[in-house]
């Protein structure tokens, strides 16, 4: 039986550690991300790489995506072969090959390698830490305090990262703010590596269903036929030189093709998901109808992260048309990054020590949730008259409606992380998270796919995905007591 071990406050040991490493991963993410839309569309004069618009925002999204489609990697690793621990290092260091590689000035060729690397990294660490978390609780009753402050450390990486990404990239160029990315994403794999031989070493993380001998060949079969399937996929698009089904047309990206493929996979592997872990012989009829309950929570994610994540692709792009002098002081475009973490960050705590003091007096889970997708509904709706206007309108309604995003979110995305620890069956932990973070995928490829709505009429691209979650709100309201009591029991 595990040790128990709580360190300062009633966190658990090595907590500290962990908040380091999702800090410096969450660092590095939004940082490089903060700057990646104006570095596509820059110039090659001004040290960019000239895409349009429309390209931009599709690649942006996608890679977002594809980040959170990862996960199911990371997850299935995790669980069949090398457990939390050993699964986030590997993926760490993914991850700073990543970034380093985007601080080279080499051009296109270095962004897609770079984004490569990121999506493999990131998918395999970023599920992991959250159930490493989990794993090192002894307490349920502790999981929705614990990751209040988790999301905290989140927040505070993605709050500062915009500034000192920006700064670097404003007076030294784009490089040298994905150099910085580079840099903290190493300091934080080391301090987790030297963590895990400390003050973590009590928390074994094996794999909870390792793959047994007779199952190897089909697994390795399986991993090749996926690896062609991709490989045949790249290039029979690559050498197709006309019509909308190339992949690269003369020479040019096609975003479009490849945000259908990228929402088609994301979809697709979701739906899978769903059906393998609810039809498995390791679940039992209780887990089962748990996985059930967590679909329309899955489906409120999707609603929500389509808007939350639209800031560092929608939103960075609309912000260009706005007016960045505000009264006495001009905004910067890239601190539109840095607004939902900051809310996210003050919300959370306070909403942290409101979980853990009066848990039992607060609503109905699900009208939680209802009411974080109405806000988050209403700050789409807040930019339909700026995006009426076309050019010229204040900055501060882009930045008011990320804000705003942002209080929907922390009634959501906080305790959803809690919340899929109690429901995964005992076998499919870290897949479970991996779903969760799903949803994120299907909303950025839903992004890429509508991003050239977006740049066509961004009034009716603005009212569509405000709807979307007030339908999902009112769904949640109206059934929040049988959902709720499927969670429970």
């Amino acid at each position: 039986m595990q040790e128990k071990k709580t360190g300062i406050f009633g966190f658990p040991k090595g907590y500290p550690t962990v908040l380091g490493t999702e800090f410096a991963e969450r660092f590095s993410y939004y940082g490089m991300k903060a700057i990646l839309l104006y570095y596509m569309v820059a110039t090659v004069g001004k040290g960019g790489l000239g895409f349009d618009n429309t390209t931009a925002v599709a690649v942006v999204s996608m890679y977002g995506a594809l980040i959170y489609m990862s996960a199911v990697i990371g997850g299935w690793l995790a669980d069949r072969i090398f457990g939390t621990g050993k699964i986030i290092i590997i993926g760490g260091f993914f991850i700073l090959a990543g970034h380093v590689v985007l601080a080279l000035p080499i051009g296109a060729s270095a962004l897609f390698v770079s984004l490569a690397l990121l999506i493999l990294g990131t998918g395999m660490l970023k599920p992991n830490v959250s159930t490493f978390v989990g794993q090192s609780l002894d307490n349920e009753k502790d999981y929705d305090y614990v990751f209040s402050f988790f999301y905290v450390a989140i927040n505070v990486a993605s709050f500062i990262s915009p500034f000192m990404v920006g700064y670097l990239q404003n007076h030294y160029g784009y490089h040298y703010g994905f150099g910085l990315a580079a840099i903290v994403m190493g300091i934080g794999l080391f301090v987790f590596m030297m963590g895990r031989a400390t003050s973590l070493k009590h928390v074994k993380t094996p794999a909870p269903n390792p793959i047994k001998p007779e199952e190897r060949g089909r697994v390795i079969g399986a991993i090749v036929a996926g690896l062609i399937v991709v490989a045949a996929f790249f290039g029979i698009t690559a050498n197709i030189k006309s019509g909308s089904f190339a992949l690269f047309n003369n020479g040019q990206f096609n975003s479009a093709l490849m945000a259908n493929v990228v929402a088609f996979l994301a979809i697709a592997i979701s739906v899978a998901y769903f059906v393998r872990i609810s039809g498995s012989k390791l679940v039992t009829k209780v887990e089962r109808r748990k996985v059930l309950a967590f679909i329309p929570i899955w489906l409120a994610g999707v609603s929500m992260w389509a808007v939350q994540e639209g800031a560092g692709s929608v939103g960075a792009s609309f912000i260009e048309k706005a007016n960045l002098h505000v009264g006495f002081f001009d905004l910067q475009k890239v601190w539109l990054q840095s607004v939902n973490p900051f809310v996210v960050m003050i919300l959370t705590t306070i909403m942290g020590l409101i979980y853990k003091k009066y848990e039992d007096k607060l609503p109905n889970l699900f009208s939680r949730y209802a009411l974080g997708l109405l806000i988050v509904a209403a700050s789409y709706f807040l930019l339909m008259p700026a995006a009426a206007q076309g050019h010229g309108f204040s900055a501060m309604w882009v930045f008011g409606s990320v804000a705003l995003t942002a209080v929907g979110e922390v009634l959501i995305s906080p305790v959803t992380y809690g919340v899929t620890n109690r429901l995964a069956p005992k076998s499919f932990e870290s897949q479970m998270m991996s779903l969760w973070l799903l949803s994120n995928s299907v909303a950025q490829s839903i992004n890429a796919v509508t991003a050239p709505l977006f740049i066509s009429n961004a009034n009716l691209y603005f009212m569509i995905f405000a709807i979307i979650p007030m339908i999902f709100a009112v769904i949640l309201f109206i059934f929040r007591k049988p959902l709720l009591n499927l969670v429970e029991n």
